[in-house]
């Protein structure tokens, strides 16, 4: 018995390591020659509430490209905060197209982002669209990073790696390090085995010409989360997706413990209720493989040491976490620009403690989440219906 927990702590060690290694491999590919400026519509919808919000859209329009924008910015015709924060910040750079788009309450069972998305489409008249959420800070020169992706074979949408930069607090900390300490060793690994087959929606780019070929995003409203109806839509047409080595900063607040919970709740029943219900055998298996398999790792720790302690098990468990902690410090650094401080390195710790049950609890979570005000029934294949939408409690008060 105990033979077997130190064998299955060395094969999580050395997963690790693989991991890693081709994390490192991925970032080493050549980088693609930069593509003719082009026009770029980018479509931000934008929903008031985060602390960071207003210097999240001024990079948009302060980040230095080569390529002209088009910016429009979607907000709900209830949200004056949202449109007076646009107003103000657009007015600081006249010289970018700005123009904000304000459009009412979305209909029953249609998700708020791809009805805002589908609405606005028709005003974008750029050669490229550009899907930013806005919680991501649009980088220096990222769509030079992008823009030679989509012009490979067969290739419609390309997206981007997410990680945080928020740790104003211990809430905000504790979600920063589980997306840093997971993002790179999730996305980046299963590439190298099959092509894409879900995205990152915080950011992607696709031609207007691939997004009328495919008759736009029109169908999409009706499941809750847009990535992988996106990817599923795209991939339907006959396009491939494409992970570029873009890192695009997020920046959110967390404010408590609830806010936390309810954040992860909502990573873990939407991938639960859509991305895993559509998956092929061999997708599947990949994706337990590289993503569950290795979350169950201080489960195979806590259940040696409660069945058959011993010193080499505690060796292994020692070995883990420091390669855990060793290998996330060079990818933070090397590749994310080293935005976690060294005072947040014990809350990787423990993230990647309570991973495993965090997974576990995204089986049995109920299938209600709170998105940004809007509570929503998530059902079998990633349709909803609202079970109370955003500013209906100030509607009920006037």
């Amino acid at each position: 018995m105990t033979t077997l927990f130190v064998v299955l702590g060395v094969l999580l060690v050395l997963e690790r390591l693989w991991k890693h290694v081709l994390v490192v491999r991925f970032f080493r590919r050549p980088r693609p020659a930069p593509t003719p400026p082009t026009r770029i519509s980018i479509l931000q919808p934008v929903v008031s509430g985060d602390p960071h919000l207003e210097s999240v859209l001024e990079r948009t329009l302060t980040a230095r490209s080569r390529h002209a924008r088009q910016v429009l910015w979607l907000a709900d015709e209830d949200d004056t905060i949202a449109r007076e924060l646009c107003a103000r910040v657009a007015a600081r750079h006249p010289e970018v197209e700005t123009r904000i788009v304000v459009l009412g309450p979305p209909p029953e069972r249609a998700s708020p982002k791809m009805f805002k998305l589908i609405s606005a489409a028709p005003l974008a008249d750029g050669d490229v669209l550009c899907v930013l959420d806005d919680d991501t800070a649009l980088g220096d020169d990222a769509f030079d990073e992008v823009l030679p992706r989509l012009e490979e074979p067969g290739v419609g949408l390309v997206f981007g790696l997410p990680y945080y930069t928020s740790f104003e607090n211990a809430w905000s900390s504790l979600v920063a390090c589980f997306v840093n300490r997971n993002a790179l060793p999730t996305y980046v690994p299963y590439t190298f085995l099959i092509e894409p087959f879900t995205i990152n929606g915080m950011f992607y780019v696709l031609k207007r010409a691939t997004y009328e070929r495919m008759g736009g995003f029109h169908g999409l409203e009706a499941f809750a989360t847009d990535d992988f109806a996106v990817a599923r839509h795209v991939r339907e047409h006959g396009f491939r997706l494409a992970q570029s080595a873009l890192r695009h900063p997020i920046r959110t607040h967390v404010t408590d413990w609830r806010q936390y919970a309810r954040l992860l709740q909502r990573w873990f029943v939407f991938p639960r209720e859509t991305l895993y219900r559509g998956l092929r055998w061999r997708e599947l298996a990949v994706v337990y493989l590289l993503a569950f398999a290795p979350a169950i790792g201080p489960l195979v720790f806590l259940a040696g040491f409660l069945a058959a302690p011993s010193a080499a098990l505690a060796v292994v468990c020692a070995l883990y976490v420091l390669q855990d902690v060793t290998l996330f410090a060079h990818q933070d650094r090397a590749y994310l620009g080293g935005p976690t401080p060294l005072s947040a390195y014990p809350l990787v710790v423990l993230g990647g403690l309570l991973l495993p049950f965090q997974v576990l609890f995204a089986l049995v979570a109920p299938q209600r989440v709170n998105w940004r005000g809007n509570v929503m029934q998530i059902h079998k294949g990633g349709t909803f219906d609202y079970v109370r939408r955003r500013g209906a409690a100030r509607e009920a008060a006037r």
